[in-house]
């Protein structure tokens, strides 16, 4: 070791492990803190990461090399395996009779060190190297004619030199995972590689604008794209299109993706989707419940087992309102299995599935399912067929809390097509606990909306509501979206979800079980203990908020 520490700055900034610029400002605040001068230079990160194996070594009186690569012979590559070489950073460099010299960036691997000897029948002798020539060497002795080149890599919000690093500890399969990684730890939403002229960038989706993580030349593209394919264990598709999930796991603990692979004709391109982990969960009264219906819907959940059924006329929201009601009911060591058309988040202790995966597994059977993987709480964001129902009314008599959605237009239709289903109706009406509609509605920007002279017609509604509603059509005014620079041209400002329910409660239980047919049932139904959403529709329309059009199948 130098035996003064101006001696220890000069050989530093001799190796070029600090610039002069560093040294400069390292002086000015070591004169201003009352430290060191590499204590502030350490402070402020202005030494080279290389600079660590060399202090290790004059400390531990080791020799230091940046040796040439071409050096090193490629036939020492067969004394050492090249997953242990990567992975622990350490190379052979030569070899003088029983003895094996081999470089490392870190001297402190004693375990790695005794299963070299007992693996080569030769005695280790250590140099310390930088991890730029540790990687170099490895390129050299394992070489990778399709790996990439680390001299080709531009850096962005990460660094070429991390980059480098990965590359020597597992190519290209290895830079993609810790650009994901990367971005997970970042909060970001997204990761995309896609071409820009003769270069293929990486970029994060941020929650503001797109940032750039690394670049390398247009040839590494293909490389690029199969490793993230092999990350994701993502099969050949050859419509050029396949998604698919998968994990990561961190020391920050375990992080879900969703990568969609493409190959148009501008080549290979890779979005992967970051999801968010719900461990924080979504709370039962954020979906748009009214008290009221919060209240009875709480109560019923709290029974245990039965049916659920909640439906939407389209893809958004439904799912949401599942996986709240699930969290409300969950308890501490049950088993959750959940089916869903595409996994939007990560959910921490649950079986998640896709939809597709069922279908391919377990035929599409929810009975197969459920004696395969024994749920005590079963999750369907969508059911494709109404008969499906029957085969899941049945799991949850057997104690299983099913929780299901489906595609309906609106409330109307969704218990028409459960009351049409071919099971017995004495256990349709004692294991359905709960049937409930959800939409989600668009509302006016009221900075630009623009008013409608003509009165809407209400012909088409329905003659129970007929008249409440032509009450309102004559009093309210009515308007259109428009656009204005504060909802950005789209007229609307944000949207609002309306639920319509009804629990089974032991008066509905006794009309569903009956003789009565289904047009019957549905009118006494509908006056027995529904929660409607028409006094919210109606204080909507009455304030302007909504188009006539956008809440007229609340009123069918």
């Amino acid at each position: 070791m130098p035996s003064t520490p101006d001696d220890l700055l000069e050989k530093l900034t001799r190796l070029g492990y600090m610039g002069p610029d560093g040294l400069r400002d390292a002086r000015r605040r070591a004169a201003s803190d009352g430290i060191s001068v590499l204590e502030a230079a350490l402070l402020d990160h202005r030494l080279h990461p290389d600079a660590r194996g060399w202090i290790l070594a004059e400390a531990l009186g080791i020799p230091f090399s940046e040796m040439e690569p071409e050096a090193v012979p490629t036939g020492l590559s067969e004394l050492l395996p090249e997953a242990l070489a990567r992975e622990k950073q350490i190379v052979p460099i030569s070899r003088e009779g029983e003895r094996l010299t081999v470089g490392v960036a870190d001297p402190f691997q004693h375990g790695t060190f005794s299963s070299i000897a007992e693996m080569t029948g030769l005695t280790p002798r250590m140099v310390v190297c930088p991890r730029r020539t540790i990687g170099e060497i490895l390129a050299r002795l394992y070489p990778d004619p399709g790996n990439l080149s680390p001299e080709e890599l531009s850096g962005g919000a990460i660094s070429r030199e991390e980059a480098e690093e990965w590359i020597s500890l597992g190519g290209a399969r290895r830079v993609v995972e810790q650009v994901l990684l990367h971005g997970a730890s970042r909060g970001m939403s997204g990761v995309r590689m896609y071409p820009v002229g003769r270069e293929v960038v990486i970029e994060g989706r941020g929650r503001e604008k797109p940032v750039l993580l690394l670049s390398c030349p247009l040839k590494s593209r293909d490389l690029l794209f199969e490793a993230f394919r092999d990350l994701a264990r993502a099969s050949a598709d050859p419509s050029g299109l396949s998604e698919e999930m998968f994990h990561l796991e961190s020391a920050a603990g375990v992080t879900a993706f969703r990568a969609s692979f493409i190959r148009g004709l501008s080549g290979p391109e890779v979005t992967v989707r970051i999801l968010p982990d719900l461990r924080g969960g979504i709370a039962l009264d954020s979906v748009g419940l009214t008290p009221s219906q919060l209240d009875i819907t709480q109560k019923v959940l709290g029974k245990g087992s039965g049916l659920f059924l909640v439906s939407s006329p389209g893809p958004e929201g439904g799912a949401t309102t599942l996986y709240a009601m699930l969290r409300e009911t969950h308890r501490a060591g049950a088993r959750v299995v959940t089916v869903e058309e595409q996994h939007r988040f990560r959910n921490e202790g649950y079986i998640q599935m896709e939809r597709r995966r069922v279908d391919g597994q377990f035929s599409g059977s929810y009975t197969r399912l459920a004696e395969s993987l024994e749920p005590d709480f079963l999750m369907i964001e969508r059911i494709q067929e109404p008969a499906e129902l029957v085969d899941l009314l049945h799991l949850a008599q057997s104690g299983v809390v099913v929780l299901c959605g489906i595609r309906r237009l609106n409330f109307d239709r969704t218990l028409r097509t459960l009351l049409a289903t071919e099971a017995d109706p004495f256990i349709l009406a004692h294991v359905t606990r709960l049937v409930m509609h959800q939409r989600l509605v668009k509302l006016l920007c009221v900075d630009c909306r623009r008013p409608v002279p003509a009165r809407p017609s209400v012909r088409d509604v329905g003659d129970r509501y007929r008249g409440e509603l032509e009450a309102v059509v004559r009093d309210a005014s009515f308007f259109l979206p428009s656009g204005c620079p504060k909802c950005r041209g789209a007229g609307y400002a944000g949207r609002m979800a309306l639920i319509e329910l009804l629990p089974f409660t032991p008066g509905v239980q006794n009309i569903v079980a009956s003789d009565t047919p289904i047009d019957e049932k549905i009118g006494k139904l509908l006056g027995e203990e529904f929660y409607s959403a028409v006094q919210s529709v109606n204080d909507l329309l009455r304030r302007g908020m909504v188009t006539y059009e956008e809440v007229l199948p609340f009123f069918r």
